[in-house]
């Protein structure tokens, strides 16, 4: 028996008059209640209430004028509605058990059930006239537009199934983070502006300032776990300590009571001591901390995928921003804008220092470094009769070393193209193989290489080396080759950081070849990804034959590198150094002793007996 059928404007299913439904008598007795509670027919006892209600909802008589149902199922054209809106509807809720639900549907003879149990139809769609019609003289239906609004046509659908969201990602971290690369700072009101007036007071000592920026950075972003990661790592490189609060969590009633400056300090975890301040051990450098982290620390740490170097980018860039748009710190704006700019230039160089240092040292110089005994010689391991079975169906792979007869054609080819009329005479002197073993390697040293030039082959080259194909395209194939023009630089690394100033001024040993110019010849497909400032850190051959070769390259950094002791503070604090008593034996009054970088006299340290 059903209700009878709604009138126009009626409510949403969960809200429409369902059928009366009878409620199971109570019973006491414990043999009653097992009745009860078994299957009739092999059925549960809510079965066919459950098929009841879902069948009142899709019926002739309630469809028509549920509106929310028509905008999930589009009327006559019968779309399958998800279950679980459906068990969202209010008297449906009642029902727990899903299974149970699906299982009453399947045995509904004016209803289909999808395969999987998560979808609901007529099974013969809706045939009459609908709200979703648009109002006409002829319509079955009217509107009264003093209970219903007209309908707007056409009428969008509701989605029956959950919106897919890419992989590792939830709809919370769909929402706006504010770190976006077109997220913008909302514009002050008068009164926040006065607020952060007061708050940002250029008389205020530059560490509240900070501390206060820090927490009011994070009240406004939301701090996912991959932000908040390098986010904390970066605080604490430039050397603010982050430690949990003491204490519980404000309530709304006390926050009620705080302005923001003093919600800020009492929900702050980030502090900066006080002892930062001392210019002889630390000092502001927005730009300097920038380019250490994300050059030297970052990449160590975290490696260069690209989606983690931009985001790591875009946490430092935002800070910054938000520092310059709220005039947190003014007297460093300069600073500032530098770091930031280094950000932009982060995020493509590091990711083109990865691929260069993947596309080093090329096959030119491999091959080089095969025939001259480099780090490549050797190495090939096609043809061994015990690598037989791991190189079955693999020749060819660069992967497994390049072939002694492969290395000396790639070389002498290049001579011939590239080299002098010395240096190609010395390997035709006696042949190709006899005028190489002439060839010794006059210094093989480490070096530290910045990219001054870069010079692609020539259009004559290409050509020579078409030619050159030509004749070994059965066995080989050359690229052209251009020219790597490099400078030795002297990378500052832990090794030098507490050199005593006194000897070192600059605080580094200076090479004696510092600012030498170094040639290499390297293929053009190498260049394409190599950039100007890019520094290299290499092994390289010098030959008797005046050429260099990269023999091998360890890392690649971008241009704007930069390394500070700050790197030690990350691992652990580093130790003052301390003279005991004991150690003070034999000591005399003129005896010159240097601790931590200052000359004092033994007559000095023995009268105060611990230095620290």
């Amino acid at each position: 028996m059903s209700e009878p059928t709604s009138a126009p404007g009626a409510l949403p299913s969960e809200d429409a008059t369902s059928v009366p439904i009878q409620s199971c008598p109570q019973v006491n007795d414990s043999s009653t209640l097992n009745k009860v509670n078994q299957t009739v027919n092999g059925e549960h006892p809510d079965g066919p209430k459950i098929r009841q209600q879902v069948e009142f909802y899709f019926s002739d008589e309630n469809l028509p004028m549920d509106l929310h149902l028509l905008h999930c199922c589009g009327g006559r054209k019968n779309i399958p509605v998800s279950l679980n809106r459906i068990r969202g509807f209010r008297k449906m809720r009642r029902f727990k058990d899903k299974a149970l639900i699906v299982e009453a549907l399947r045995k509904s003879a004016f209803l289909n059930v999808s395969p999987d149990g998560k979808e609901v139809s007529r099974k013969v769609p809706l045939s009459g006239p609908c709200l979703l019609d648009e109002v006409n003289s002829d319509s079955e239906i009217s509107h009264d537009p003093r209970t219903q609004k007209p309908i707007q046509h056409p009428i969008p659908l509701l989605p029956q199934k959950k919106k897919e969201y890419p992989c590792g990602k939830s709809k919370n971290m769909m929402k706006a983070t504010g770190f976006e690369d077109m997220y913008a700072e909302a514009p002050l009101t008068p009164a926040e502006a006065e607020e952060e007036m007061a708050m940002y007071d250029p008389d205020k000592p530059f560490v509240e300032r900070i501390e206060i920026a820090i927490q009011r950075f994070k009240q406004k972003r939301r701090m996912h776990e991959m932000y908040s990661k390098i986010f904390n790592k970066w605080m604490r490189f430039g050397g603010v300590e982050s430690s949990p609060r003491m204490f519980g969590g404000l309530s709304k009633q006390d926050m009620a009571e705080m302005d923001a400056e003093q919600i800020a300090k009492a929900l702050a975890i980030h502090h900066v001591p006080w002892d930062r301040e001392d210019p002889k051990h630390w000092i502001v450098d927005f730009e300097g901390v920038g380019k250490a982290f994300l050059s030297s620390y970052y990449p160590l740490h975290y490696g260069y995928d690209p989606n983690q170097i931009k985001t790591a980018c875009q946490v430092l860039r935002s800070f910054y921003n938000y520092l310059l748009f709220h005039q947190v710190c003014d007297e460093y704006k300069d600073s500032l804008l530098f770091a930031r700019a280094v950000c932009d230039q982060a995020d493509v160089e590091l990711v083109k220092s990865n691929l260069f240092g993947l596309a080093l040292p090329g096959a030119f110089n491999i091959a080089a470094s095969t025939v001259f005994g480099g780090t490549h010689a050797g190495q090939c391991i096609v043809g061994q009769h015990w690598a037989e079975e791991a190189t079955e169906g693999w020749a060819g792979d660069k992967n497994l070393g390049m072939k002694a007869e492969e290395a000396r054609v790639t070389f002498k080819t290049a001579v011939a193209i590239l080299g002098t009329d010395e240096q190609y005479a010395i390997i035709e002197a006696q042949g190709s193989k006899e005028g190489l073993n002439t060839i010794k390697v006059e210094k093989f040293e480490d070096v530290d290489l910045e990219v001054v030039a870069i010079k692609f082959s020539p259009k004559e080259v290409q050509e020579m080396y078409t030619i050159q194909n030509e004749a070994w395209k059965q066995k080989l194939q050359l690229q052209p080759l251009g020219k790597l023009i490099c400078r030795s630089w002297n990378k500052e690394d832990f090794d030098q950081w507490d050199l005593p100033k006194e000897k070192y001024p600059k605080g580094k040993i200076l090479k004696e070849d510092e600012g030498k110019i170094y040639e290499f010849w390297v293929e053009d497909e190498v260049l394409v990804e190599c950039f100007k400032g890019a520094k290299i850190e290499a092994k390289v051959l010098t030959l008797s034959c005046g050429l260099t070769i990269i023999d091998s390259v360890s890392v690649i950094h971008p241009s704007f590198y930069n390394w500070l002791a700050n790197e030690l503070w990350m691992e652990r604090h580093p130790r003052e150094f301390k003279l005991s008593k004991k150690g003070l034996v034999g000591l005399d009054d003129e005896d010159v002793i240097e601790v931590n970088g200052e000359t004092k006299q033994g007559e000095e340290i023995i009268n105060q007996g611990d230095i620290i």
